[in-house]
């Protein structure tokens, strides 16, 4: 498989240029082979969100999955859905498509900035998207990409309502061919099934429940299930690793209900899983904890399977009490009563020793510090004021000189400043330990460069990875997900 990735700014070339009835007025972000713009109409100033492929990359594939995206959404119309209301191919050559222009953020921007959610807000974001995923299961669509990126989050007088996005790469189940070739594993490793993973991307409509299922662990305790330093590690976890309970991974009690839900969906068999998303969304809504298998509900509740094993023992702890007694009863019969009767002298009480001096209490052992987490990066620019942003997917950090809070890990991530006249200047770093200030200096015009050249931080090309290594290829050399999974672009997925 062959993944292209566009260079960064690529973007900010279109913007004011008017494609079909529309010009571009700002760029929402940017993947691997298209990208999402504020457009408004030229002559009604309707605004509306336009998704468009980078016309280098466009192959009749990637065509004909833009093209599914379009067809999928407009087939289920659903309140948690995010509305397509056209595709269009112009006599130039560009392929886009209009979406509803949505107010708010991702899922992944609120689990980043608030560590983990409540407890309450992931069932009600749980329960929306099972409904969503309901009806594209209904006409026969699997979604095969759910990941907090896909989930954005509007408010809609006072209520949060999620909205499910990208169906780049759905699959319509009944179709002899797709555009996926054989051998070609599409989804994001955090987030793939089992069977995804072992079946060459072949995933149904339990695929869709496991991944929903990770993303509503991820949004309870900050973090996947599985992480690891390399893709491969992190697929091997999901075919055969136990899934710690989210409530020991958070640790703190979690509803009963909502655990249970959740481990539910992430059963390694998938005839073990919630069949639909429909009993999905029942069990969320229910008063009682859904069942679970042996496996898991062994490994769920080891308290209440202790506290069983102790009811269980009670008979025979009263039979060894009631031996006991009868041994140290007084026993009947003559001479015993005899015995009763005949007055003993009285023997002086036995002087008790002096108790011994208590023992030193043992001095506290020294508590060692929780590794690191994150690394506090202060970014500025010259001129100052440069708009920041961190990762593939663009996290915007506020104007430069501000501090970014960037997760440890050992992969490279990219740092982006965005210039008044719009030019952008991109750097990767490794974020595993502390390091200085970042400055991003504004590129000199050419003349300007002729007489006094300086040294200006460039943006860095992405990679071309082939598809060669025997394992699934993922989107991107930037696929290998930090412990903190906080960059995403380790992603099949062709339009994030």
């Amino acid at each position: 498989m062959l993944v292209l990735e566009a260079g960064g700014g690529a973007s900010q070339v279109r913007l004011g240029h008017v494609i079909g009835n529309y010009r571009l007025i700002r760029s929402l972000g940017e993947g691997g082979v298209g990208a999402v713009y504020e457009a408004e109409h030229v002559r009604l100033g309707r605004k509306t969100a336009l998704k468009i492929l980078h016309p280098d990359v466009v192959t009749d594939e990637i065509v004909v999955r833009f093209f599914n995206e379009a067809r999928a959404v407009n087939e289920i119309k659903h309140p948690n859905i995010i509305d397509v209301e056209d595709f269009v191919t112009t006599p130039t050559g560009d392929h886009y498509m209009l979406m509803e222009l949505l107010q708010g953020e991702d899922l992944r921007t609120a689990i980043s900035r608030e560590g983990h959610l409540a407890p309450e807000r992931v069932a009600a974001i749980g329960e929306q998207i099972a409904s969503a995923l309901a009806a594209v299961h209904r006409v026969g669509i699997v979604h095969r990409d759910l990941k907090p990126d896909n989930l954005f989050l509007v408010e809609r007088d006072g209520e949060e309502i999620c909205k499910l996005l990208d169906f780049g790469i759905a699959k319509f189940m009944g179709e002899e061919q797709g555009v996926t070739r054989a051998g070609m594993t599409m989804g994001t490793p955090e987030y793939m099934a089992p069977e995804q993973i072992m079946s060459d991307g072949v995933a149904g409509v339990r695929g869709d429940i496991y991944s929903l299922g990770m993303v509503m662990y991820e949004a309870l305790c900050g973090t996947p299930a599985f992480t690891a330093s390399n893709t491969a590690a992190i697929l091997r976890a999901h075919c055969y690793e136990p899934v710690v309970p989210p409530s020991s991974r958070r640790g703190e009690p979690l509803p009963p209900v909502l655990e249970a839900a959740v481990m539910k969906c992430l059963e390694k068999d998938q005839e073990n899983r919630f069949q639909t998303a429909d009993e999905l969304r029942e069990a969320l809504r229910a008063e009682t904890p859904v069942t679970l298998t042996t496996t898991i509900a062994a490994r769920e509740q080891p308290k209440q399977r202790s506290r069983r094993r102790a009811v269980q023992m009670l008979p025979a702890f009263a039979m060894a009490a009631a031996a006991l007694v009868l041994h140290l009863a007084p026993r009947t019969g003559p001479a015993h009563t005899a015995a009763a009767a005949t007055p003993k002298l009285a023997e002086p009480a036995p002087i008790a020793p002096a108790p011994p001096p208590p023992a030193p209490a043992p001095a506290p052992l020294p508590v060692a510090p929780a590794p690191a987490t994150e690394i506090q990066l202060a970014l500025t620019s010259q001129p100052d004021g440069a708009e920041m942003f961190v990762g593939a997917e663009r996290k915007p950090v506020g104007r430069a000189p501000v501090t970014a809070a960037i997760p440890m890990s050992s992969t490279p991530v990219q740092l982006v400043a965005r210039f008044a006249d719009g030019i952008e200047v991109v750097e990767t770093i490794v974020p595993d330990g502390p390091r200085p200030a970042l400055t991003f200096i504004e590129p000199v015009p050419a003349v300007a460069a002729a007489k006094a050249p300086a040294a200006v931080a460039h943006p860095v090309a992405k990679p071309v990875t082939s598809g060669a290594a025997p394992v699934p290829a993922w989107k991107g050399a930037d696929s290998q997900r930090p412990p903190a999974n906080d960059d995403r672009e380790g992603t099949l997925d062709p339009f994030k």
